[in-house]
């Protein structure tokens, strides 16, 4: 599977940063519009596995926070 240059940045910043909450990521490579949409795509193609884990704050108990990591069994597609 060939991956844009976005992708490959998400992918390198989970491998290195596991369990990263969505808005984590957005604000580390931020930059680029399609960023969101990237995410998206790699969620949807199993690339990236989407987990969800309650939040910090009591506040903000009832919604659950989306963290990712690579998904193990597509890691060896990776070539970079």
């Amino acid at each position: 599977m060939a991956f844009s240059d976005i992708e490959k940045s998400i992918i390198k910043y989970i491998r290195d940063n596991p369990y990263a909450e969505r808005k984590t990521i957005v604000d580390a490579l931020k930059g680029d519009d399609k960023l969101e949409e990237a995410l998206d795509k790699l969620a949807a193609d199993m690339t990236l596995i989407e987990l969800t884990a309650p939040s910090d704050s009591s506040l903000e108990s009832r919604v659950p926070k989306k963290i990712y990591m690579v998904n193990p069994e597509k890691e060896n597609e990776f070539d970079f």
